[in-house]
């Protein structure tokens, strides 16, 4: 007996994709297109589909379309492995060193998570600053109020309202940049030995700024896709004293995680119980999937125990060093250090942020950059799922820019970041996202970079490097 004709066209277009005609992260063809190509029915196609789907070749993706499935599998689940007790941060030495060296002449920088100008609206900055400049100058030369310029400030409380958060303006210290937020944050809430607790992997700014406070970190396990896990939490409560919380809620750098809004509001209530502030990192808010912003944890806050922080570093211009934080109950210790730490943020980036925000060109640019940001991800994923060895794991992030690269257990990416950095490529390693040096065999990847044949070639000797005989001798 035949195969049926819905069987026989899976069969065909399966070999379309083994063949590399239709590669890894790349857009499948409609279900239109292929009743067009094929001569059938909707039917038929549907069918051929959801079979393709069952051999997970491909994927389906709400209002966008059927995706190649990456031929490399996800991140996995945190192991249930006991906690290790709190840790002294000793990474700056090093954290430091492999940030300059991917910012070298001549190397292609895919560690750092900064966006490259073309991801970024510089035109319409240069017209917002131009008229910042050539109306408001007066403005930009004097000394402005440490909490930040009445004008923005009103704007991110718009926008707080977005993230579900019911904020005046007068709840809002501007900072320069997100990372003095954290480091107002929790110099306000800890003392010199306290612990705080971190997602595991975290962010290497936040241990940075652990280390530069002389606080010790305790490692929470974290779901790949929905962040810290709430039980391994409450366990660690019950063990340490932990004197505050430091997570990413939305995108979380290097993971790609983000909590459902349910855990969100569990942390906070979790946490209000005991006392314990929380700071919330949301960094990669703003670049939400499809631009859609969802309520962060501080909109659960009734306490006023969480410190909100984010900036525009990694949405608009890192460069502006514009941040904020909504510190809660610890917004008169915040603005005292402020003000004597970098007395305020300069006039003329505050100026320029509000003007993108007032005229709607900050959201337009935001449409616009989540689009172009999950092409690059999707783009990224399938050329390490070309190049990289078997046993590899890919993160997969709803929003932001960056992968978390999981190699076979026995590589060590200290030594593939030391022999990429020879041939002009810069990573991250993935121990500098853990103050006890776990995840040896990770890395981060900056996908905020234009494709180009020079990213496929450095992503192939990534992958040549990571089979090497030296990578994977430990």
């Amino acid at each position: 007996m035949e195969d049926p004709r819905y069987r026989r066209l899976a069969c065909e277009l399966a070999e379309r994709i083994r063949e590399g005609v239709y590669r890894p992260g790349e857009r499948f063809p409609s279900l239109r297109k292929t009743v067009e190509r094929h001569g059938v029915s909707l039917t038929t196609a549907q069918s051929a589909y959801a079979l393709l789907e069952s051999w997970r070749l491909i994927e389906s993706r709400p209002r966008s379309g059927y995706y190649v499935r990456d031929a490399i599998a996800p991140p996995v689940e945190p192991s249930p492995a006991p906690m290790q007790p709190p840790v002294a941060v000793e990474i700056r030495h090093e954290a430091a060193e492999v940030l300059r060296l991917c910012q070298r002449e001549g190397v292609l920088d895919l560690g750092t998570a900064i966006p490259s100008a073309e991801f970024l609206p510089v035109e319409r900055l240069r017209r917002a600053i131009g008229r910042v400049v050539r109306e408001r100058m007066a403005e930009v030369v004097g000394m402005q109020f440490s909490a930040g310029m009445a004008c923005l400030r009103r704007e991110l409380a718009k926008r707080m309202a977005d993230a579900g958060c019911a904020v005046s303006p007068e709840h809002i210290v501007v900072t320069n940049g997100g990372q003095e937020a954290l480091l107002l944050s929790l110099r306000a809430m800890t003392r010199p030995g306290d612990t705080v607790a971190v997602e595991s992997p975290t962010y290497v700014g936040l241990l940075q700024a652990l280390e530069s406070l002389g606080l010790h970190a305790l490692e929470i396990p974290s779901h790949p896709r929905e962040g810290v896990s709430l039980e391994a939490l409450e366990l660690a409560l019950a063990q340490w004293e932990i004197r505050a919380c430091a997570f990413m809620t939305a995108n979380s750098n290097p993971s790609g995680a983000s909590m459902p809004l349910e855990h969100k509001r569990r942390l906070v209530e979790m946490l209000a119980e005991r006392g314990i502030p929380l700071v919330e990192d949301d960094e990669f808010g703003d670049l939400a999937e499809a631009g859609r912003r969802v309520p962060a944890a501080k909109a659960f806050d009734r306490q006023g125990l969480v410190s909100y922080c984010a900036s525009v570093s990694k949405s608009l211009a890192p460069g502006l060093r514009v941040g904020w934080c909504v510190p809660g109950r610890f917004q008169d210790e915040v603005m005292f250090m402020k003000s004597f730490s970098s007395v305020s943020t300069p006039a003329l980036c505050q100026m320029a942020v509000t003007e993108m925000m007032a005229d709607g060109s900050y959201d337009r640019h935001l449409r616009q950059a989540h689009t172009r940001y999950a092409a690059q991800v999707q783009r990224f994923s399938a050329a390490i799922a070309r190049h990289f060895p078997p046993g590899t794991t890919v993160s997969r992030p709803t929003g932001g820019f960056v992968l978390w690269v999981g190699l076979p257990e026995e590589s060590d990416a200290t030594v593939l970041c030391r022999l990429a950095l020879r041939e002009g490529v810069g990573i991250m390693p993935g121990h500098l996202f853990s103050a006890s040096g776990r995840y040896r065999n990770h890395l981060r990847l900056n996908c905020a970079v234009p494709w180009s044949e020079r990213v496929e070639h450095a992503l192939m000797t990534l992958g040549r490097l990571a089979a090497s005989a030296e990578v994977v001798s430990r």
